[in-house]
C-alpha cells in the first residue's frame, strides 16, 4: 500500500473520491474533529473490515456520502453502530493528521468500551494523543495509568520495566499500596521524575530480606535498615545510599566493624552469605590487622570467604589507584 500526503488513509480516501467525488477535498480541509472521525470510520474498515457497522436505512447510504454531508457523530455511526461516551473528544485530541497505524483508533475505541476511566483521563489530560502514548497506556498497569506517566515513559518496554520496578518497591514497602502509588503519581510535580518518585519509597522500605550477621553481636553490627544503611554512608562517605535497591532484593549485605564496613554477597542456591570486602572512609586503605580481624570474626560466624592470592595486597592497591572499583 503506497503512503501519500495522509499516510495510510489515502488509498482508502482516493477509492471512495472514485465512487463520491469530493471526499478528499471534504476531508483535507474538515476541522480536527471531523477530520479524525472520518480517519476512524476508514480505520474500521482497514482493521474490522466494517464489522461494527450497521445501518437502519432500507437503502444504506455509503460510507463516501456520509463523510461528504454528514456531521462526525454520523461518520462514527455509520461505521462502528455504538459511539463509546468521549471518543469524539478524544479523536479531536489527535490533531490534524490520521494517527500512523489503523489499529491505533481500534485501540482508542476498545479503551473506552472497557471502562477503563483511568486511562481514558490519562489521554485525555497528557495533551496530543501519539501513538507513542497508546503503545506507552496499553503496555502500563492499570493502576498506574495517569498522564503524568504517560508524559514520563517514552516507550512501551519502558512501561513494562516501570510495571516490575512498582511491583519491587511494592514487595519491600508495606506502605506502597495500590492507593499510595497512584496518588503518589498523580501528585507528582512538573519537574519531579518516576525514578525520583520510585526511589522515595525504597528509602522507607521496611521488608529487608534477613541479614547474614546475627543480631546482638557487639562487634559486628548487621546494618540491617534503611535507616542504618543510610546513616553508614553518611559517616563513610560512600555511595551507600545508592545500593539500597542490592540491599533490599538480597543481592548484597553491609555490617559495620570498629571503623570499617563489611560487605556481604549471597553465594548461589541460597548455599549462605560470602565475605566480599572490607571497606574503610571514602573507600580509603583498611588497615591489615582491621581487616585481618573482620576475617576471623567472620570465620568464628561460619561465613565463608575467598582465600585471595599472596599478592593481594598489590592487587586492592591496583584496583584503588586504577578506580576499578565497584562502589566508591
Amino acid at each position: 500500500m503506497r503512503e501519500g500526503l495522509l499516510g495510510w488513509a489515502t488509498d482508502a480516501l482516493v477509492r471512495l473520491d472514485d465512487e463520491t467525488s469530493g471526499v478528499i477535498a471534504r476531508t483535507l480541509t474538515a476541522a480536527p474533529g471531523r477530520k479524525q472521525a472520518i480517519f476512524a470510520a476508514l480505520a474500521v474498515g482497514e482493521v474490522k473490515a466494517g464489522v461494527f457497522g450497521f445501518s437502519n436505512d432500507l437503502i444504506p447510504t455509503s460510507l463516501g456520502e456520509v463523510i461528504r454531508h454528514g456531521r462526525s457523530a454520523d461518520i462514527l455511526r455509520h461505521a462502528l453502530g455504538e459511539v463509546p461516551e468521549g471518543l469524539p473528544g478524544l479523536l479531536a485530541r489527535v490533531g490534524d493528521r490520521p494517527l500512523p497505524r489503523a489499529k491505533d483508533y481500534i485501540a482508542l475505541h476498545d479503551l473506552l468500551v472497557s471502562g477503563d476511566a483511568r486511562g481514558a483521563d490519562a489521554l485525555r489530560a497528557s495533551g496530543r494523543i501519539t501513538c507513542r502514548k497508546l503503545d506507552v497506556l496499553a503496555a502500563l498497569d492499570v493502576r498506574w495509568r495517569h498522564s503524568n506517566t504517560l508524559e514520563r515513559i517514552d516507550t512501551a518496554a519502558e512501561a513494562l520495566t516501570f510495571n516490575a520496578a512498582v511491583a519491587f518497591i511494592q514487595s519491600v514497602n508495606s506502605k506502597a499500596t495500590d492507593e499510595a502509588v497512584a496518588e503518589a503519581i498523580a501528585q507528582m510535580r512538573p519537574s519531579s521524575t518516576l525514578a525520583r518518585l520510585l526511589d522515595r519509597f525504597l528509602r522507607r522500605a521496611d521488608r529487608m530480606p534477613p541479614h547474614p550477621v546475627p543480631v546482638g553481636d557487639n562487634e559486628l553490627r548487621p546494618l540491617a535498615t534503611v535507616r542504618a544503611l543510610m546513616e553508614a554512608g553518611r559517616k563513610y562517605r560512600n555511595c551507600l545510599s545508592h545500593r539500597l535497591a542490592d540491599v533490599a532484593a538480597g543481592k548484597l549485605a553491609i555490617a559495620e566493624y570498629r571503623d570499617c564496613l563489611v560487605e556481604f554477597r549471597p553465594m548461589t542456591l541460597g548455599a549462605g552469605w560470602l565475605l566480599r570486602d572490607v571497606h574503610a572512609a571514602r573507600n580509603g586503605p583498611v588497615p591489615l590487622e582491621l581487616a585481618n580481624a573482620v576475617e576471623a570474626k567472620c570465620d568464628a560466624l561460619g561465613i565463608p570467604r575467598i582465600d585471595e592470592a599472596v599478592n593481594c595486597d598489590g592487587w586492592k592497591n591496583y584496583r584503588r589507584f586504577t578506580q576499578e572499583l565497584e562502589w566508591g
